[in-house]
């Protein structure tokens, strides 16, 4: 009895409600990317749309590229300031994390402003190299918007994460809609209207946060913890990036695009499970970042891990109404998609139970070198098992593979977690 009245406690806690907050956000935030991208195919050639489809991937690619762990390291250090009462701490590491983070993206996209046409050519699928300046610009407008939400996060501005994630997509489709009455609709056009949603998210970030934080003086110490800190992690980032990118490829490479298609919509679809994790992950991360003492964070870590049970909950409830769920949307063509989508729902399982034991290790055991070693094991592990997996299942190879090594990796965290909080010492 008293364990039902902990998880009915836990459900209506700041934490769970910070990740709904999260999740809505984040969810919303995907539905409008959607509403853009379906908004592109009816007015773009297909042409002009694969054009924009790469030119938006590489900048995504960039972003991760340039991450380098840094906004992770960020919430950990200035969350932990702000628990000490440390705002001037906090305002340091904040500004030195923007730096690290401005610098970085300033690097790449001069690189590709450097040889457009080499990235037209060859990553664009175009000979028109102004899609690389388009790039290169947009890279660096998403500075704020990339780098502010961390920060909203650290200082417990959750509503505010959101609106700045909404204050990209929605302005995009306006811009698009608004200029398509005035002028011609092209691919320049669409990358005009990307490149301008970016002056909302630096102006709303900015009008949050403040700019007092870039007039503290910052020290060598702290750019020297943050990469100490984010190095595993920015390791992780980059090649979770390449990780996640294999299914869709591997299946192009080795099927057909009908199976490729079909796979495709069941992605689409239990990525929404990965949002709602992600969003748990973003808000413990947050709350073990400011534990100083072990017993406390030993707690909160069997307190968080009641919030998994509702998501899992939820993903089990989704695979049994998966057949009409799919079908009333996309109709019977992607009938074949039903089963993927059921096998990608079933792979997220063990992701999301991984979910508080992977935040723990990084924000309370401070030891983002297990998940940084795991990753480069975890890309191996998805190219065989996508190899061997596809050839025999097709469009089920791919899930799983996420089943498998997602499941290695729950085990994995979980044993790292309970070896440092519950083993006891002789």
């Amino acid at each position: 009895m008293q364990y039902i009245k902990n998880v009915i406690k836990a459900l209506f806690s700041d934490t769970s409600r910070d990740t709904l907050i999260l999740f809505v956000g984040n969810s919303f935030s995907a539905l409008f990317g959607f509403i853009f991208v379906y908004i592109l195919t009816r007015r773009l050639t297909v042409s002009e749309f694969g054009i924009f489809s790469a030119a938006a991937n590489l900048i995504v690619i960039i972003s991760s590229f340039t991450d380098l762990g840094i906004t992770t390291a960020m919430i950990n250090f200035v969350s932990t300031k702000l628990g000490d009462n440390d705002k001037n701490g906090a305002s340091r590491y904040l500004k030195a994390s923007f730096i690290i983070r401005l610098i970085s993206i300033l690097v790449v996209s001069g690189v590709v402003a450097l040889i457009p046409k080499f990235i037209s050519v060859n990553l664009l699928a175009t000979a028109d190299y102004t899609v690389s300046y388009w790039v290169a610009v947009i890279s660096i407008g998403l500075t704020a918007w990339l780098t502010f939400p961390y920060a909203m996060m650290a200082y417990k501005k959750f509503w505010q994460s959101v609106v700045l994630d909404w204050s990209l997509g929605i302005p995009r489709i306006l811009f698009f809609l608004g200029l398509g009455m005035m002028f011609p609709v092209n691919l320049n056009l669409a990358l005009a209207s990307y490149g301008l949603s970016t002056i909302l998210p630096i102006i709303f970030g900015f009008s949050v946060i403040g700019i007092k934080f870039l007039k503290t003086k910052t020290y060598k110490s702290d750019y020297v913890d943050l990469a100490k800190f984010s190095g595993w992690l920015g390791v992780n980032r980059v090649i979770s990036s390449i990780s996640g990118r294999l299914d869709v490829t591997m299946l192009a490479n080795l099927t057909t695009a009908g199976i490729v298609g079909q796979y495709s919509i069941a992605s689409r679809l239990s990525s929404f499970v990965i949002v709602l994790s992600s969003s748990l992950g973003s808000v413990l991360s947050t709350r073990f970042a400011r534990f100083n003492n072990k017993e406390e964070e030993k707690k909160y870590l069997i307190k968080s891990s009641l919030f998994i049970l509702p998501i899992i909950f939820g993903v089990i409830i989704w695979i049994l109404i998966a057949k009409p769920f799919v079908l009333i949307l996309f109709g019977e063509k992607y009938y074949e998609s039903i089963i993927i989508f059921k096998y990608l729902l079933f792979s997220m399982i063990p992701f999301v139970i991984a979910t508080p034991a992977v935040t723990a290790i990084v924000h309370s055991m401070r030891k983002p070198i297990y998940i940084g070693v795991f990753s480069f094991i975890q890309v191996v592990m998805i190219f065989i098992f996508n190899v061997y997996f596809i050839n025999l299942f097709n469009g089920i190879g791919p899930a799983i593979a996420f089943l498998i090594t997602n499941s290695i990796l729950a085990i994995y965290s979980w044993v790292i977690v309970f070896r440092y909080y519950f083993k006891h010492e002789d």
